[in-house]
This record gives C-alpha cells, structure tokens and sequence, in this order.
C-alpha cells in the first residue's frame, strides 16, 4: 500500500461518518505527518507499517469522535501541521491541543453563568462602595470652595 491508497482507504472509512471538515483535517494530518517522516529519512513503506491499517485507524478516530452538533473543529479552520508528533524515537507521543466550549444546555454550564454574574455584581458593588464616600467628600469639598469663592 503506498500513500494515496493509505489516504483514500481512510478517507473513505470516515467520510459519512463524521463532519467533512473533521475528514479534511485527519486526512492532511495523517498526509503531513507521512511527509515530515520522509523528509526526515524514512521510507514511505516504514512509515506506513508503522502507522498500521488506515481502517483500524478510522475507527478509532470514530470511537474518539464527539461531535457536538455542528461545533467547529478546532483543526478545520486552524491546521499547520506542526506539534502533531512529538521528536520522540517511535513518534507515538502525541501532543494534546483541547479547547473548551461551555455549554450552556446543560445544569453546570447554568451555574457556572450564574455564579460568574454574581461574583461581578458583588464585585461591582464592592467598588462603587468603596469609591462613593471619596466622591461625596470630594463633592462637598469642592462645593464650599465654590461656596467660599462666592464671598
């Protein structure tokens, strides 16, 4: 099996199966990933056995899969291809780049907004309190001075 077979085999397992974009960016990983190991030495055919079966690879990528209803994969706008692999030996190590998305349908991602609001309401009133009495002593301050000037 060479590249564009090892490529199309695994386009063709994910495709239907998971978001186009989702698709798009595995097979260019996997693509770039296949190139930086030739241009470092290997051959095509060493790094192919190391990668295994292209469908045993889609369906753990299946298996990981969560798509969350049309959430943007980070990968589909954002892909450069570096830090895939670490520089390790076997160049299994994978470097792990998450995002977080909160999700206010369920109960905690109520609370968290909840909790956030009031933690700025509180904050907010701390400081209005504690600036207020500097501006009312300011205010009557310049007020007698004006008072004063009038004289």
């Amino acid at each position: 099996m060479d590249r564009t077979q090892f490529l199309e085999t695994l386009r063709s397992q994910l495709i239907g199966q998971m978001h186009e974009g989702k698709v798009a960016a595995h097979v260019r990983y996997y693509e770039d990933y296949i190139q930086s190991q030739v241009r470092g030495g290997r051959s095509e055919a060493e790094v192919l056995a190391q990668l295994g079966d292209p469908r045993l690879i889609a369906k753990t990528l299946l298996d990981t899969d969560a798509d969350y209803g049309g959430e943007v994969y980070e990968d589909e706008q954002s892909y450069s291809g570096r830090g895939a692999y670490s520089d390790s030996e076997s160049g299994q190590g994978r470097v792990d780049r998450r995002s977080y998305k909160l999700d206010l349908s369920t109960w905690y991602g109520k609370a968290i907004v909840i909790v956030i609001a009031v933690a700025a309401i509180i904050a907010l009133v701390t400081i209005i309190g504690a600036v207020l009495p500097f501006f009312i002593i300011l205010g009557i301050i310049l007020f007698v001075i004006s008072r004063l000037r009038r004289m």
